[in-house]
């Protein structure tokens, strides 16, 4: 039995060997989020290392036979590999060892490497939270376990990033502010680590950390100084210096966070001209028109304020200039790179040929904020890393996929599992859809969910057509009429439905969308009392909605703007705008909420793109900006029902 054991323990060490030199080859993994690069040569150190600490347990086993020295000696290796970022060299020696590990202390180490490789792996991937590979849970039960001293400061290490990404940011800065110096492999740039959490935990976490601790006191203070909104850019840069000049020897200020950086890096003058570029003639005049009414309210909403608030501040100049609606040119002459260089902001241009146009200008002095995307813009080295331009240049939009992705987001959250998608075959259908099954696909990338089953309609019949086949009414009833084929008697039927389709997501015209329920609780079988919901963007909503609408659009759960939400509908801003322009329709309300958030956004956006942990709560949507230059839009939910029109979350 002996001479069975020892072979077995040798084969163990011998397939650990095999397996880590098929690897070694092909294991490339990529640079940790919380890990900072590591010179090759030091790299080659440390990998080494692993390799001699695996010959030696080989040589230990064949010569002594003492299986602990074997392991201690294994345990090594592991940790050497995962050092030098070789994750899966380590899983493959826990995944053979750890079934033969008796010694509580060696059975803590190879917890503590899996759990911490796990996280390590996990932010290699660059996947979202959402999509960990190893269960949070998995780990956290690995940790559970781990008692021992030498060991403690690692784990609350991990506890931090599992808590982290669990966006529970009050517990995940708390833990690791207590542990900068833990010797853990995501220990890497631990304060700029913390200083992300700090800015994404709740306020009282933020100033109990700072009364606790002398070393957050700066995190406290310079958090204050980037979320100030009373400072202007000048002032802010004049705080920063002066933040650096009180603190020389923090960690955080000998090495500032990268958007703080990029901050400073810019040439920021007082605003004094402001170009807006609009097309106010040719065939989408109406939406030029309908954004610069945004912006012009907005900018006396503005003047307002310093009249009444700051009167000895200078007024900013505006001056609108016609693009035209051809995609090749601009109407305005004044529209040249010598033309937009005099002005301190431009906003716009609205069309994405327009865009491309005024992006070829290469203004090195002005803020732009153009009114479009770029399709084939790619993501910035971060604004925090690019300190050759000396202005920012965001492209903000009302993108349609955009909506598509938060719809997504939101049927997930709820719980939905197997949606059916609906489309009117719009090439805007279309465009969200394919953004929808993105999303939905990344979203349920670890259960393997297919992509939903999509209908679509052009016409009434088409439409209830393509519902009952989906739910597999057509096939009910056609298994009725065999029956009933059968027999001369009376035979007594009721349709049923496919039990596991949870929801429809709808992509089609408002007017369509109220045909759409009727024709669901048609085929909705009457055996159950469960009622499927159905998501919709904006682009299936109107917020003028009689009672016959409101009934047929009962159940129906959309995402849309602020501004159309019930809340600001009854605002003073709202109730002025419906006036003037005489209850203007959905479409309006959104172009002049967008134009009146593109102002205020020009006013802030140097914060805003900087500093990524900040936001602006406009009319369109809490606005940020991603790392591609884009202003990303979150929109609140509502859902109809009960005859009413509920907002059910938001800002």
């Amino acid at each position: 039995m002996n001479v069975f054991s020892n072979l077995r323990t040798y084969l163990i060490v011998a397939f650990i060997l095999l397996c880590l030199a098929s690897c070694a080859s092909q294991t490339k993994i990529a640079s940790q989020k919380p890990v900072e690069k590591e010179t090759k040569a030091s790299r080659d150190v440390i990998l080494n290392s692993a390799e001699t600490a695996l010959q030696e347990a080989e040589i230990e086993w064949q010569k002594n036979n003492d299986i602990n020295q074997r392991n201690n000696l294994l345990l090594a290796a592991a940790q050497h590999f995962q050092t030098g970022r070789e994750c899966r060299r380590t899983d493959i020696i826990i995944a053979n060892i750890e079934p033969f590990l008796e010694d509580p202390l060696q059975q803590q180490y190879s917890l503590l490497l899996k759990a911490e490789c796990a996280l390590i792996q996990h932010y290699a991937s660059g996947l979202s939270a959402e999509l960990v590979k190893t269960p949070i849970d998995a780990m956290i039960s690995w940790l559970t376990p781990i008692t021992e001293n030498q060991f403690l400061a690692r784990k609350e290490v991990v506890i931090a990033h599992l808590a982290a990404l669990h966006e529970r940011w009050d517990l995940a800065a708390n833990v690791l502010s207590q542990q900068l110096n833990a010797d853990s492999p995501l220990n890497q740039s631990a304060e700029h680590i913390l200083w992300q959490w700090f800015l994404k935990a709740s306020k009282s976490t933020q100033n109990t950390l700072s009364d606790n601790s002398s070393f957050m006191r700066p995190y406290l203070a310079l958090a204050k100084i980037l979320e100030d909104e009373d400072l202007t850019d000048s002032s802010r840069q004049q705080a920063i210096v002066f933040w650096r000049k009180q603190h020389p020897t923090h960690p955080l200020s000998a090495d500032l966070p990268d958007g703080v950086k990029g901050y400073l890096a810019q040439s920021l003058n007082d605003v004094r001209d402001i170009a807006v570029l609009l097309p106010l003639s040719g065939r989408v005049q109406v939406q030029g028109d309908a954004i610069k009414q945004g912006i012009m309210t907005a900018y006396f909403a503005k003047l307002e304020n310093i009249n009444t608030n700051n009167p000895g501040q200078a007024i900013p100049n505006i001056r609108f200039l016609d693009t035209g609606s051809d995609n090749e040119s601009f109407l305005s002459p004044q529209i040249t790179s010598e033309g937009l260089m005099q002005y301190d902001i431009v906003i716009g241009p609205l069309l994405r040929e327009h865009v491309s146009l005024v992006k070829d200008f290469n203004l090195p002095d002005s803020m732009l904020v153009y009114l479009n995307r770029l399709s084939t813009e790619g993501p910035m080295t971060g604004p925090a890393n690019n300190t050759s331009d000396t202005s920012a240049k965001v492209y903000f939009a009302l993108a349609p996929e955009d909506e598509a992705t938060q719809l997504a987001n939101l049927m997930k959250k709820q719980g939905i599992r197997t949606p059916i998608i609906i489309s009117n075959g719009s090439s805007l259908s279309r465009r969200m859809i394919d953004t929808f099954n993105q999303q939905w696909i990344a979203l349920n990338g670890l259960d393997q969910i297919k992509v939903p089953k999509i209908v679509t309609f052009s016409d009434n019949k088409g439409l209830r057509i393509g519902i009952t086949a989906a739910l597999d009414v057509l096939q009910s009833q056609r298994r009725i009429g065999q029956m009933t084929s059968l027999t001369a008697e009376i035979v007594h039927s009721v349709t049923r439905n496919r039990r596991d389709v949870d929801a429809f997501a709808v992509f089609a015209l408002p007017q369509q969308v109220e045909l759409l329920n009727p024709i669901i609780e048609a085929s909705i079988s009457l055996f159950t009392e469960r009622t499927i919901p159905v998501f919709a963007t904006s682009y299936s909503y109107q917020h003028q909605l009689n009672n016959n609408s409101i009934r047929d659009l009962r159940n129906l759960v959309f995402v849309d703007m602020p501004f159309l939400m019930p809340a600001q509908r009854e605002s003073a801003l709202a109730h002025q705008v419906d006036d003037i322009w005489n209850n203007p329709p959905s479409s309006f309300l959104r172009l002049f909420a967008f134009g009146y958030d593109a102002f205020q956004f020009s006013e802030k956006m140097q914060q805003l793109a900087y500093f990524s942990h900040t936001d602006l709560k406009g009319l369109s949507g809490k606005l940020t900006v991603n790392n591609q230059r884009q202003v990303t839009r979150s929109l609140p939910s509502a859902v109809i029902q009960n005859n009413s029109i509920t907002q059910t979350d938001g800002f």
